[in-house]
């Protein structure tokens, strides 16, 4: 059989053991070059088991490569999730430490109206209960209209049935 090598600077497997990641720079783990070696007879005279055996080999390197794409995918967007989380964290402890300065701030506007400094720090906390009891209302009327999800569940279920399905018999044809 005739064959070819394919350039070092492709991502290959070899029988060394070669990663695609090693074998993009031409090197192996081992430290030796890897090469691929190509059939270059036409499909039509090949053998079947090379044929099976050259499907194999390129199932495998396409659910590889596939795989290190979704990787490649995935740290991008763990970068960017983690950047906004960040910032969410900043915002938050910047809150955190805004709130009580606003309330002394607020407590001491609503002094200067003439009413005694205790009551003006009750009116601001019952401000503050008041705002949290409207936020748990809202947030249990929220988890009230959620449902699960339907659809996905329905969608898993028949696709479960289908697998599992035997296939009918064809009736022969008189």
């Amino acid at each position: 059989m005739t064959t070819t090598k394919q350039s070092p600077d492709s991502s290959s497997d070899s029988s060394d053991g070669a990663s695609p990641k090693a074998g993009q720079d031409g090197e192996s783990r081992n430290g030796r070059k890897s090469e691929r070696v190509l059939p270059t007879t036409p499909l039509g005279q090949r053998s079947l088991g090379e044929l099976v055996a050259t499907l194999s080999r390129d199932v495998a390197l396409l659910v590889h490569q596939e795989i290190e794409l979704v990787k490649a995918e995935l740290k991008a967007a763990v970068a960017k999730v983690a950047v906004g989380a960040a910032g969410f964290v900043v915002a938050v402890l910047g809150l955190l430490f805004a709130v009580p300065v606003l309330s002394i701030a607020a407590a001491l506007g609503v002094h200067a109206l003439g009413i005694s400094l205790g009551f003006s720090f009750l009116v601001i906390g019952g401000a503050y209960v008041l705002i949290a009891l409207i936020a748990a209302g809202l947030g249990v009327l929220s988890l009230r209209k959620a449902k699960p999800p339907t659809r996905a569940v329905g969608s898993v279920k028949a696709d479960l049935q289908a697998i599992a399905r035997k296939p009918k018999p064809v009736a022969p044809v008189e």
